[in-house]
């Protein structure tokens, strides 16, 4: 089997002309991306009986009117994107947030649909190097491997940053030049709305100084649905557990943080949608035994992220697995280093390349 390449783009200047970069570099890339979710989406509403890609595209372009008034350089760069990518911009908006945005249509009670990631950080005292390091998969339809890219954002006035995500689609996993961390595991928690939604809220916290400034920017947003969020800089990490309406946050100490796809703080367990799917548990107890070591490093997390343990219900999630849900990429960082590595697909099956800064930190 040939390893998966992981495909690397930069855009600099101004809001507008890194949209513009973005989306005709990506054009082809972020229809075939459009085209897949709302395939998937589709499939979603008609297993349940409730909501349409229509409805999906209503509520994005009311996200959308909201992200104007929150982030107008995010709202400018995605509209840029979507024009030069010759998209509707709310269509492109509904798909790039598709858990979001599908979840305001329907919070189904009964599912377990296990659509997540495996997030973890480990404190400087737990590593061989003495710095504080950082991973995450990124796990979701199977389909969007195909769309996963890196973007390489040299803003005017902005810090740089390096983001893995889907085409056309602002922050996923990244880390800017000055060491702050972003990434995010999906939890289902009733009391949805109209709102930001969750990369938009990445997109804006890759550009803070550092991991504070980015956890207040997220826990002040008005959210759209329920997420974690993992910041992190070279002075430690922050993470936190969002609803729409509320946070809950711990810091990492002395003992590594691990997070999966569902709740551990009591108010948010309580109006959980779902309840912790078998994966979900058995990933966050697998990843804890892993990572409850003190000589942890880049090496031994990218093995965490190959893990195959437990089968199905592993770590590392193959496309043929047969599941509705795979490992579509997969990051590394060390903030103190500004170090950040990734690859598309799953962690034994993707090129891994390091993602280099130009500019001081």
């Amino acid at each position: 089997m040939s390893m998966l390449d992981l495909p690397c783009i930069e855009a600099s200047g101004t809001p507008t002309q890194l949209g513009e970069g973005i989306g005709q570099a990506l054009r082809a890339d972020v229809a075939a991306m459009i085209d897949r979710r709302m395939q998937a989406a589709e499939q979603y509403f008609a297993t349940r009986g409730v909501g349409s890609t229509d409805r999906m595209r209503e509520v994005g372009a009311a996200c959308l009117e909201l992200l104007a008034d929150w982030d107008i350089d995010g709202w400018e760069e995605h509209n840029a994107t979507a024009s030069a990518a010759a998209v509707d911009a709310a269509t492109l908006y509904a798909a790039s947030n598709y858990s979001d945005v599908r979840d305001i249509l329907c919070i189904d009670l009964s599912a377990d649909d296990d659509e997540g990631c495996t997030s973890v950080a480990a404190p400087a005292s737990c590593t061989v190097s003495g710095q504080l390091t950082v991973g995450q998969t990124w796990d979701l339809h199977p389909l969007d491997v195909d769309s996963v890219v890196a973007v390489h954002r040299l803003p005017s006035d902005q810090p740089e940053t390096w983001s893995v995500t889907v085409a056309g689609a602002p922050t996923l996993i990244g880390m800017n030049q000055y060491g702050v961390w972003t990434g995010t595991t999906n939890i289902k928690v009733t009391g949805v709305r109209v709102g930001v939604c969750y990369m938009s809220l990445l997109h804006r916290a890759i550009r803070c100084c550092d991991r504070e400034e980015a956890a207040a920017v997220i826990q002040h947003a008005p959210r759209a649905a329920a997420h974690t969020f993992l910041l992190a800089d070279a002075g430690g990490a922050v993470e936190l557990e969002c609803t729409a309406t509320s946070s809950r946050r711990r810091d990492l100490d002395t003992a590594a943080i691990v997070r999966t796809n569902h709740c551990i703080s009591r108010p948010h367990i309580d109006a959980q949608a779902e309840p912790p799917s078998l994966s979900s548990v058995s990933r966050a107890a697998r990843a804890e035994h892993l990572m409850g070591r003190i000589d942890l490093s880049v090496a031994s997390i990218r093995e965490l992220m190959k893990d195959r343990d437990g089968g199905l219900q592993a770590i590392n999630r193959y496309p043929d697995d047969g599941e509705p849900t795979a490992t579509n990429a997969c990051a590394i960082g060390i903030p103190e280093a500004r170090h950040i590595e990734a690859c598309r697909g799953p962690a034994d099956r993707g090129e891994w390349a390091t993602l280099k800064f130009v500019r001081g930190g």
